[in-house]
Parts: C-alpha cells; structure tokens; sequence
C-alpha cells in the first residue's frame, strides 16, 4: 500500500453560511490529512453517495436541514455527504477491531448505536454535526464504522449508511413485514427503490408508484407486483384500493411530504402505517386541510411515525440482510470526483433510478 500523503481533496461550501448560494457553492479545495489518535480509524474513501431528503447534500445547502453544521476538522467549512465506504489505511492506537486493508462503510448517526433516538444523537449526523465523506480522506472513530457485505463493491456500500438504512428502519424494525404484507412505496429515489428489494426479498407484495414507463421496467425488473403512474392517475390511493381489494395496504413508504401524504393515508389498510421519511413533494393537490388530515387519521385507526434513518445495531441487521440474500443496491449513475455540482444537479432533477455515486480518486 502507498505511503499516506499529507494533503488529500475534498468539497466543501465556504465557512460563512451567509454566502451559501445553495450546492453550486460547493468547493473542491486541499485540506490537511491529520493521523488517527486513540480509538482512531483513516480511512481512504471510494465512494460516497448522494442524498436529498433526510441527508444533507441538498437540504443543508438550502439551510433547509436542522443544525448544528460543522464547519469541517479546520473550521473551513463543511464537507458534506453521509454516505462513504473505502479502506482502513491507518488505525490509531487501542484499536483493535481494524486493521490496515479492511473494506468499511460509515454509518449516518456517529453516536446511536442502540436503542431509541436521543435529541444528542442527532448533534452528530456524518456530513452535517459532524465533517461529511466528500473527502479523500476521512479519520472516523472506530466504532463508527460496519465491515462492507463481501458481495458489495465500495459504489455500492456506500448507498447503505442513509437510503438503505431508512428503508430497513421502516418496514423490518417498527413493524416488521412478512411474506403476507402488501406495502407501498412512492417513487423511485433511492430510500423507496431499497424499500421495494428488501420487502421482495422478504417475500412481501410490492406496490409502486413513478412517473414514466422507463421507470416502471426498471421496477418490474426488480419483481415489483403493481406499478402506478401517478402522472396518469394523480388520485392513486383509489388505485391502490383496487389492486388490494378495497382494503389497502398495510404500510406505506412515504417520500413526499405534503404533496402525498393524504393519498399515503387513503392508502392504507384499517391500522395501516404510514412512515414518513422524505419531503420531497410540493404543494397540496387534494386541497386538504389539516382537519382532514386528523379526521383520516382517527377513522382509519392509522398510525404515521417519521424515520429518521436509523441506529448501528439496525445497520448490522441490514447488512447481515442483505448479505443473505444477496441484494445488490440499485445504482443510476456514477460521477467522477470533479463532477459533484453536476451530479447534484441530477439529482435535483429527479430522473434517476436507484442511487447517484462519487466515485473518489
């Protein structure tokens, strides 16, 4: 293995908030590679994949995302991205669960290893509290970091510490799906694409919904039972009402936010649920009102919970998931190390299918 040098890229938006002109403020500049103290791990990152909704890569250059933001290991801004995998290149002392060579990936939560979330949990999201993997080289601490599935390329395990994850969190750790579950998902980023392959994987009924007939190949490819347009049908829970029956369904992967949750709702069985993990979607093209929303709600004895990504220990269980049954994420497109601006560009405009990767070199 090469020497580690001591200056590695990364992409950053400037230290002043206030001159944040969204992501197309983003940098590529120098920073220091400092070496791993006690409890240390540097590792060399591969890959890092992009997020819109609960990640930061969009909403934090909109100011949109909670804080705090960190301003990076020099206070010289904040390097986004909470999704990387790569090698162990060096290990600080006391570490004795990494060696040099190890193929890691990194989780989104850099304190929540267990149990539910505490509001300090989250002072310390990858790419937000704390510095992001947009960056060539990163020191984590040891217990931050999950060994890659073997069957995974570092591409592809950087797509499970956000998208994956939330996926999991939804319909295997609230209440898990089985092979009689029937379960929604809306469509085609990255979290509701994750959700469609482990809930086959689980022997589940998938319903979809997405926009064009592009999009729904790549998801019958994938064994999903029903396809939705909703260009086609903009009232779609009265569809989904007819493919389960009457009855609905039992879960719903919910991305949009304001823009599709009533039709989320109308779409779930009697004790449905309803997660709600993205905001995406605008407007409100039912003209519903909140008195609705609560009267929904309470008939339909549905619950809705927000998911917000998930903890270590989820994480192992997915990775040992996806391990079984050898899933392979789904991956759109990769972009190179200087075409980040251009891949969030893409990304905002929605026409992807699966997950968006940087590939880092």
């Amino acid at each position: 293995m090469s020497a580690i040098p001591t200056t590695a890229q990364a992409w950053r938006f400037p230290p002043d908030q206030k001159s944040w002109n969204g992501h197309k403020s983003l940098e590529l500049r120098q920073v220091k590679i400092t070496p791993p103290k006690q409890g240390e791990v540097l590792v060399k990152l591969h890959a890092a994949a992009l997020n819109y909704r609960v990640c930061t890569d969009i909403l934090i250059s909109r100011e949109q995302y909670p804080g705090p933001y960190s301003t990076g290991p020099d206070g010289q801004g904040l390097i986004p991205s909470c999704d990387g995998a790569g090698e162990v290149v060096a290990v600080g002392e006391g570490v004795t669960q990494w060696k040099k060579g190890d193929r890691v990936h990194s989780l989104f939560f850099e304190t929540w290893f267990d149990g539910p979330i505490q509001d300090k949990h989250t002072l310390f999201t990858v790419g937000g509290g704390t510095t992001g993997c947009l960056t060539q080289y990163r020191v984590f601490d040891a217990k931050t970091l999950l060994p890659i599935p073997a069957h995974l390329s570092y591409e592809e395990a950087a797509t499970i510490p956000c998208a994956a994850l939330t996926a999991w969190h939804s319909f295997f750790e609230k209440q898990p799906i089985t092979k009689d579950s029937t379960v929604l998902v809306l469509g085609s980023g990255g979290v509701s694409v994750f959700g469609a392959q482990l809930a086959k994987a689980a022997g589940a009924r998938v319903i979809a919904t997405t926009s064009s007939k592009e999009k729904a190949a790549k998801y019958k490819d994938l064994g999903v039972d029903e396809i939705i347009n909703y260009r086609e049908v903009p009232e779609w829970s009265s569809k989904v009402k007819e493919l389960t029956g009457g009855k609905g369904v039992e879960q719903v992967l919910e991305v949009g936010g304001q823009g599709t949750l009533m039709q989320s709702l109308k779409s779930i069985k009697r004790e449905g649920f309803v997660h709600v993990i993205g905001v995406v979607a605008q407007g409100n093209p039912g003209g519903e009102t909140l008195h609705d929303l609560a009267m929904t709600l309470l008939f339909g004895q549905a619950s809705m919970a927000g998911i917000l990504v998930g903890n270590k220990a989820m994480c192992e269980r997915l990775d040992a998931f996806m391990t079984k049954h050898k899933i392979k994420p789904v991956i759109d497109r990769v972009f190179g190390w200087s075409e980040v601006v251009d891949a969030l560009d893409y990304q905002l405009s929605g026409s992807h299918f699966g997950k968006i990767i940087i590939k880092i070199d």
